[in-house]
């Protein structure tokens, strides 16, 4: 029971830490692909709530000393990851995470361990344009991929995100706010969970070398290097649809 809630907490975690307002990711990506990402998060008092109440009644009354990142295991999962180095790692306190590393390829970084034919999540690649060499970085999102992501987090084999993630037949955007309505009913009202989830977005700043020429699903700013990415939550949960987004640039 212990270990299926901290699965729980630790996908709902995830979707919602990453997207929430007061969340920032910041990558950097080189024309060799060599890059690094900055990731700082402050997770929304209804999640804090709700977590803290869980581990809160298996670790003791004191709920302040309830951690919700596990710092260790975090260290651990990306040192075991070939060409990504964590730089930097801190929580100042249950609701906080700074997170900081480097990597040689993107693609590392969710790379499939077994050639199963199934699409990369993330992918980087260089073609020739005349005189000029273009790159591209790639993400592709699907029911058949995203549970690669599972895998780097330590939730693979978790029957509850079996339940509160994407689905073989999807959960429909209605279906899904049902159900976030029914696991926070306790810790906020019905009208401001399904705001939450639908306003929530993964929102990446993205910077690259050179002039971005092509793009899908992305902003560009008016640097003309640099682009902002914005996958609302809905999209990401249900995955009634792949999600891709691509950048070029020469």
């Amino acid at each position: 029971m212990i270990k299926h809630t901290l699965f729980a907490i630790s996908f709902i975690i995830v979707f919602f830490s990453i997207s929430a307002c007061s969340s920032r990711q910041d990558i950097y990506i080189s024309d060799t692909g060599e890059g690094s990402v900055s990731i700082d998060i402050n997770l929304d008092n209804m999640l804090t709530s709700y977590a803290g109440d869980l581990l809160g009644g298996f670790s003791g009354p004191d709920q302040k000393n309830v951690q919700l990142f596990d710092i260790q295991k975090i260290k651990n999962t990306v040192m075991e990851l070939e060409g990504v180095f964590l730089t930097d790692i801190s929580s100042g306190n249950s609701e906080n995470l700074h997170l900081n590393f480097s990597f040689k390829n993107p693609a590392d970084i969710f790379k499939n361990p077994l050639d199963t034919g199934i699409p990369d999540l993330i992918s980087f690649s260089t073609t020739k344009k005349g005189n000029r060499i273009r790159k591209k970085l790639n993400l592709l999102l699907t029911k058949d991929n995203y549970k690669v992501v599972t895998v780097l987090l330590g939730l693979e084999n978790s029957e509850v995100l079996d339940t509160f993630g994407p689905q073989e037949n999807p959960y429909t955007s209605s279906e899904y706010l049902d159900l976030m309505d029914y696991m926070f009913e306790e810790y906020e009202t019905s009208a401001n969970i399904r705001t939450i989830v639908r306003t929530s977005k993964i929102i990446i700043n993205l910077k690259t070398d050179g002039q971005i020429v092509l793009n899908k699903g992305c902003k560009v700013l008016d640097s003309g290097s640099s682009v902002i990415i914005e996958i609302p939550l809905l999209d990401i949960v249900t995955l009634e649809k792949p999600i891709e987004v691509f950048v070029e640039w020469e």
